[in-house]
């Protein structure tokens, strides 16, 4: 732990290094290993500013608080660089370990992994439905009608050229039409 206390225009007091001893500490604590921390301390008016700079292996955090209190604000600028401290690691951990979930099929990705049952499949089930009636429509009362039921596909028989149509909703939030050229 290595701090470091500077004043400009204000003294540094003991009461004041202690804390920010004490904050490194608590930071230390989250990061997991020793930080460089430099304290700015500053009196303007009737202000008192902190800037504080954390340095934890490559990575620099850095954070301003003004109030009328020293130790207020040594204080608010350490909670400042605690929350970017969480976030970083927050941020490295999801990275680190969201690589293998895309891997697996969109419906699977937020449920947990369960124990293999059974026999395991290769090859996807095929599942039969009734196919939906097929109504004569034009192009904009299919995309009317994708829009008011919120599906995904409609298929439409097309009222100008009495051929099966299909309206799906695309990924980017635009419909596709699919016209067969038979």
């Amino acid at each position: 732990m290595a701090v470091e206390c500077t004043g400009r225009n204000v003294e540094v007091t003991s009461s004041l290094k202690e804390l920010a001893e004490e904050r490194t500490q608590r930071l230390e604590r989250h990061l997991g290993g020793p930080a460089q921390v430099r304290v700015v301390l500053s009196h303007e008016k009737h202000r008192f500013g902190a800037e504080v700079l954390a340095i934890h292996r490559r990575r620099r955090w850095k954070a301003q608080e003004e109030t009328g209190d020293p130790r207020a604000a040594v204080a608010a600028a350490f909670e400042k660089i605690d929350a970017q401290a969480k976030r970083d690691t927050e941020k490295r951990r999801d990275r680190k370990h969201r690589g293998w979930a895309r891997f697996l099929p969109k419906g699977w990705r937020n449920q947990p992994l369960a124990a293999a049952e059974g026999p395991t499949r290769t090859s996807p089930r095929v599942i039969r439905a009734r196919p939906p009636a097929v109504k004569p429509m034009g192009v904009d009362e299919a995309t009317l009608a994708i829009e008011s039921a919120g599906q995904e596909v409609l298929v439409f028989r097309d009222a100008s050229n009495d051929r099966i149509s299909v309206l799906y909703r695309r990924r980017d939030g635009d419909l596709g039409l699919i016209v067969p050229e038979c």
